[in-house]
């Protein structure tokens, strides 16, 4: 939501506003223009406050400027309705004690803080940190959980000096220093017996209208990425209730019987809400494809379909869409309690993550917040999407990951979310065939991996290998054991878990 960089050296600095930015001297705040924000700012005699939020519906946006001079009184009720602000937002307050930077419970676009000397940084994309990070010491429990796949929500990052904020903490800054201080663990809730005549899906609707209703965006601009999974397919009928045809939609198709199974369903979907729909083949965009090397740099925790989805993105962009609305949150929101991780065995993880990563995993819960009013995973995707959605110019809508869904679904009874009872009897009630509420074949990426995995696969070790790696030179991958994935990638002998090389070949490209 913002880009930062404020010198802790400067004594009463005065801001202004300089129309893009809040500026003082070398010091800047930088909201991310986009009319789903709005900013807010205020100074009493010895502090400043600036914040950046998601808008309120049906009301009319704070206007830029500098900030807005208070007594004491007003300053400190002003900040405390600020910090209240009950959809996303960041604020950050100057005193002269130091620099405070907060967020709520909703962060779509979570900040990614470092600190070089006197100075702190701060930014949605932590590539844009890159030049300015103190060093580029690796945190190798970070790193461990990014090769063995086994990610958590937490204020690690793949460099030591980087700091996620994480949902409702707050990082302090002052002399060079800065600490983190985490929230109260957030309250849970257990399912409740249904009344006789629960009707359970009325409410589910009624609750996603109004979860809806409560984001400020304009239906002619906003597009729904309607992959056909059960989530995204009940945010787009939900959408479709409220404003009609008026909306886009679009999605990357898979290949063989699957994908016929998935434009099938999609076109059901299309034919019963009159979307405006786009769609581009998996196969056009496969992983690692030099055709298809992004412009960017992309960060450590980026999906790995990256290239297909930010092609929809940028089509959807040429056509005036400024909102793009998922269905990130759904498996979590009806998913059954977690059962206990098994305990880590090295027989678990790939033969090429050497002794000093497995040894890290045994750490990996280090650094995770207490517990969040929405899932760990849900948490972590809408951290890793953030920068691709903003770099396309797009604000990311994710009304299943919304805490009062979340709190919905705690509250029913395991029948109901098991396999997603709810999401498919829902759709059934609309009129959907059985192969749309219950589809026969899986649609995943599987095979264009797989495909591209071969392809690509083997060059792109290679090439690893022969220019070095950092991943390799502080041992958390073993050369020897790459250089054996290739071979067999070649020689079409691949082991069931040389697949997750791809993900070590991800991580490489972000860090190198």
């Amino acid at each position: 939501m913002l880009s930062m960089r404020i010198d802790n050296t400067l004594t009463r600095p005065s801001w202004e506003w300089a129309g893009d930015r809040w500026r003082s001297g070398s010091s800047w705040i930088s909201p991310y223009n986009h009319p789903a924000l709005e900013i807010w700012s205020a100074l009493d005699s010895q502090r400043v406050a600036f914040q950046v939020r998601e808008r309120a519906p049906e009301r009319p946006p704070h206007s830029p400027g500098s900030p807005r001079a208070l007594s004491t009184q007003a300053y400190n009720e002003a900040v405390a309705e600020a910090r209240g602000w009950e959809r996303a937002h960041h604020l950050i307050e100057i005193t002269p004690y130091g620099i405070t930077v907060s967020t709520g419970a909703r962060c779509p676009a979570p900040v990614y803080l470092t600190v070089h000397r006197s100075t702190l940084h701060g930014h949605w994309d932590v590539t844009r940190l890159r030049n300015v990070m103190p060093d580029q010491r690796l945190d190798p429990i970070e790193i461990a959980r990014l090769l063995a796949l086994t990610g958590h929500y937490s204020r690690r990052t793949a460099w030591q000096c980087v700091n996620l904020l994480t949902e409702r903490s707050s990082a302090w800054f002052h002399d060079g220093e800065l600490r983190v201080q985490m929230p109260e663990p957030a309250r849970h809730d257990e399912p409740r017996e249904l009344a006789p005549d629960a009707r359970v899906i009325d409410g589910y609707e009624h609750l996603l209208d109004a979860v809806l209703a409560d984001h400020h965006y304009v239906p002619e601009q906003t597009a729904i990425e309607l992959s056909g999974g059960m989530d995204s397919s009940n945010v787009a009928m939900s959408m479709a209730a409220r404003h009609g045809p008026i909306l886009a939609s679009g999605a990357l198709i898979q290949e063989g019987p699957a994908g016929e199974q998935q434009r099938r369903r999609r076109q059901a979907m299309i034919d019963y809400s009159g979307f405006r729909d786009t769609t581009l083949r998996a196969a056009d965009y496969l992983p690692m494809d030099p055709q298809h090397t992004p412009h960017v740099p992309l960060g450590p925790h980026e999906e790995i379909y990256i290239a297909g989805h930010s092609r929809l993105l940028a089509q959807w962009k040429t056509e005036g869409v400024l909102w793009a609305a998922a269905g990130v949150g759904g498996d979590e929101m009806l998913s059954l309690p977690p059962q206990p991780h098994p305990p880590l065995s090295p027989a678990g993880i790939p033969r090429w993550l050497t002794p000093d990563t497995f040894e890290a995993l045994r750490d990996q819960e280090s650094g995770i917040p207490p517990a969040p009013p929405i899932s760990d995973s849900t948490l972590r995707a809408l951290a890793c999407g953030a920068p691709m959605y903003l770099r396309a110019g797009l604000w990311p809508l994710y009304p299943l990951a919304d805490p009062a869904m979340w709190r919905f679904g705690q509250w029913l009874p395991f029948s109901w979310r098991g396999s997603k009872h709810l999401a498919r009897l829902r759709l059934q009630r609309l009129g959907f065939d059985q192969e749309v509420t219950h589809p026969p074949l899986r649609e995943n990426f599987h095979d264009v991996l797989k495909e591209s995995l071969a392809r690509f696969g083997p060059s792109a070790i290679r090439k690893m290998l022969s220019t070095g790696s950092p991943l390799i030179d502080a041992k958390f991958v073993d050369a020897d054991e790459l250089a054996a994935v290739a071979l067999r990638l070649e020689q079409q002998q691949s082991h069931e878990q040389d697949g997750m090389v791809m993900h070590v070949l991800r991580l490489h490209h972000a860090l190198s």
